[in-house]
């Protein structure tokens, strides 16, 4: 749905509300035309208040997608950056932590080939 016409629609149904609220109350007519000049005003001005709102909204906006096309390719270059000096600084400690590995598998199957054979056959 579009924001303007859905705020448009939404200052139409309270101006149109107040004016039959206005026009329901038991009052004299220059009582009434001076409270609808009244709610006029006041109409008018809260639209005004909401477009400078929505401008102000749409500015900032505007400010941030733009640091954000700034900001966003040197943060990502950066990180980048800090993987591969990660990946770089951490590759010889994966190295020690897999050949680690594959001795303690070795020590394993050295200890597993030195214990006695369980007997599968039960006296009974």
């Amino acid at each position: 749905m579009d924001k303007s016409r859905f705020v448009w629609g939404l200052l139409t149904g309270a101006a149109v509300s107040a004016t039959a609220v206005l026009l329901s109350a038991p009052k004299s007519g220059p009582e009434v035309r001076s409270q609808l000049r009244a709610t006029s005003t006041t109409i008018k001005y809260d639209v005004n208040e909401l477009k400078a709102h929505f401008q102000e909204m749409k500015t900032s906006l505007q400010q941030l997608i733009t640091s954000a096309k700034e900001v966003a390719p040197d943060a990502l270059q950066g990180m980048k950056e800090s993987v591969d000096t990660w990946q770089r600084e951490t590759a010889p400690i994966q190295a020690k932590i897999q050949q680690d590995l594959e001795a303690i598998q070795k020590s394993m199957d050295e200890i597993q080939q030195a214990l006695p054979a369980k007997k599968s056959d039960k006296a009974g």
